[in-house]
């Protein structure tokens, strides 16, 4: 898709009611109402903490990403706004360099969810990704169209427009918005965002080239990741426990 064409398609492009919700992490999700995202990424972070995700209007955080940007696959856990594990992603490259996302569910051991291939360049974008729908097991195919790298995308589901990237002020793009369409997963959507965030990062130095991981080193991987947030959650809920006693005892 040319870039003129892909601008008119974005500008064009609605977002309407889903017919049928799509719920794939959770239906807790996935909201009747229109929401805008507020995402941000700090670019050159070292705390783990890569993205924030707030509603633009109230302010409240949905979730976090929190990433070990020094192990071999890049290993994200998406946790909501208790602390509490939703999805964990491990990247993979691909022979040709493509940078693909293993999602895996936080059970112990993780259990394999679904794959996001993105194709990002300066001429086209695509998206290579089939997901399951949790509630009526039917299996929907996402893509994307616009311009991934000033940040004005279209999300779509089976060809049907269910969120819109918005470019924030940031000359880095390294915050910008995203309206989710009534009845859709906004987790999902966060998931499909945050792989193309890493399908375009450079990261200099790297060597990208076809490599594979084992199934082992990646289960290891994401099992350590959701201990480690579920025991980190754990930590929080108790020291909020200890002030509400110290607040009893005043």
């Amino acid at each position: 898709m040319g870039c003129c064409e892909s601008t008119e398609a974005y500008d064009n492009a609605v977002l309407v009611p889903a017919q049928q919700p799509i719920v794939v992490i959770n239906p807790k999700f996935a909201p009747t109402v229109s929401v805008t995202l507020h995402m941000k990424q700090n670019l050159w972070s070292c705390t783990g903490d890569d993205f924030t995700i707030k509603d633009v209007k109230s302010g409240t955080e949905y979730f976090k990403i929190k990433g070990d940007l020094l192990s071999a696959t890049r290993a994200k856990t998406l946790v909501d706004f208790q602390g509490l594990p939703v999805a964990l992603m491990q990247e993979v490259v691909l022979p040709g360099g493509l940078r693909q996302q293993k999602v895996f569910a936080p059970t112990i051991p993780p259990t394999p969810w679904f794959d996001i291939t993105p194709k990002i360049t300066l001429f086209d974008c695509a998206l290579d990704c089939v997901v399951v729908d949790c509630t009526t097991k039917l299996p929907h195919k996402l893509g994307i169209f616009g311009d991934w790298l000033s940040r004005k995308t279209v999300l779509t589901c089976d060809g049907a427009p269910i969120a819109k990237v918005l470019a924030g002020d940031s000359l880095l793009q390294d915050e910008y918005f995203v309206e989710v369409a009534p009845g859709v997963d906004m987790a999902l959507v966060v998931l499909v965002c945050m792989a193309l965030e890493e399908a375009t990062e450079d990261r200099e130095g790297e060597e990208v080239v076809g490599k594979a991981v084992g199934e082992a080193v990646v289960g290891f991987l994401v099992a350590d990741a959701v201990e480690d947030a579920i025991e980190e959650a754990e930590e929080e809920d108790a020291e909020s426990d200890g002030d509400d006693v110290n607040d009893d005892d005043d």
